[in-house]
């Protein structure tokens, strides 16, 4: 058993996910309960000191600011970046030069879904692997490609702790948990919140096409990782048969018959789904994500996106701007 409090701080920035936050949270809480002591504290911490407002509405009054907690250093175990839908907020050379210094100090840097990108900013991920929402993945791959960037619920890599957000919060809190006083500890706490299982980090999250791959047959599973290793030069269907270990007809037939689609469609969809998300989440162009998603032209990537989301992607990224 550790001593404690290990105190964590959650560095919250605008429009974060309030769900990642709380869901880190509550796992601490429910330790402290059942071991009956101060185990886990932890601090709320925004730029100014001032409260701050989540992509919900719900607003939260923090405890201290930047400034307070880079003079509150020792003794604190790590920080965790909590972000949603701003993956760069404002007066970031003050939140890097805070996150620097404790990271020099020793304290463990951590995530919390888009709070990967401002790690990533502050060069504190140079080196290490990390995970980051799905959603947001293509445009950080764009933004970072240096950086190891994984499928993973969560990514654990020394002194990082990087979450994919949502309720990933409280694996990588139960996971803390389990490493300080043991897996019986950490599944009474997982029960109190109906955790029927604690995930671990082996688990990859499941973008939105990809939601049921693995109730696929392990034949179709290899199809689809083939269509998502080849979204900027996309492979011939007889090609994706082949390396699969079937023939052509018995791929269409296991498509249309596990996911109600051929395997052109289903192709053609995991590539829009990511030129959405570039589109959503990068400046970069349409031109540009277009040959990213592996269309020849830009007028066909406008014709076959707007077949397909009901909207032009120029109107796409307006829409995104406004939100």
């Amino acid at each position: 058993m550790q001593p404690g409090p290990k105190t964590i701080a959650f560095l919250v920035v605008r429009d974060f996910s309030s769900l990642s936050l709380v869901s880190a949270i509550e796992p601490l809480r429910g330790a402290n309960r059942l071991l009956g002591k101060e185990a886990y504290a932890w601090k709320l911490v925004t730029d100014d000191g001032g409260p701050v407002r989540a992509s919900n509405g719900i607003t939260i009054a923090p405890e201290m600011s930047l400034a307070q907690l880079g003079g509150a250093l020792d003794g604190l175990f790590a920080i965790f970046v909590c972000a949603g839908l701003d993956t760069d907020p404002p007066n970031r050379a003050r939140i890097n030069t805070t996150l620097v210094r404790a990271a020099r100090a020793g304290v463990v840097l951590g995530s919390l879904s888009a709070g990967t990108f401002v790690l990533a900013r502050a060069g504190l991920l140079d080196g290490y692997r990390c995970t980051v929402h799905w959603e947001f993945q293509p445009a950080f791959e764009e933004a970072f490609p240096e950086i190891d960037c994984g499928p993973g619920l969560f990514v654990i890599d020394r002194g990082r702790w990087t979450g994919s957000g949502g309720i990933t919060g409280m694996d990588m809190m139960l996971q803390m948990i389990e490493q300080d006083y043991g897996p019986g500890l950490a599944r009474s706490v997982g029960n109190q919140f109906q955790v029927d299982r604690i995930r671990n980090s082996a688990i990859h999250q499941r973008p939105g096409a990809l939601d049921r791959l693995e109730t696929l047959p392990g034949t179709l599973q290899n199809a689809v990782n083939l269509m998502l290793g080849n979204i900027e030069t996309p492979l011939r269907m007889d090609e994706i048969a082949d390396l699969s270990g079937l023939n052509l007809r018995r791929m269409e037939r296991m498509f249309q018959a596990h996911l109600d689609v051929s395997p052109a469609q289903f192709y053609r969809g995991i590539r829009l789904e990511k030129a959405r998300e570039l589109l959503v989440h990068t400046n970069l162009s349409t031109l540009e994500i277009g040959v990213l998603t592996g269309f020849s032209s830009s007028s066909h990537f406008a014709m076959a996106y707007q077949k397909h989301y009901g909207i032009r992607p120029s109107d796409e990224r307006r829409r995104a701007t406004r939100e």
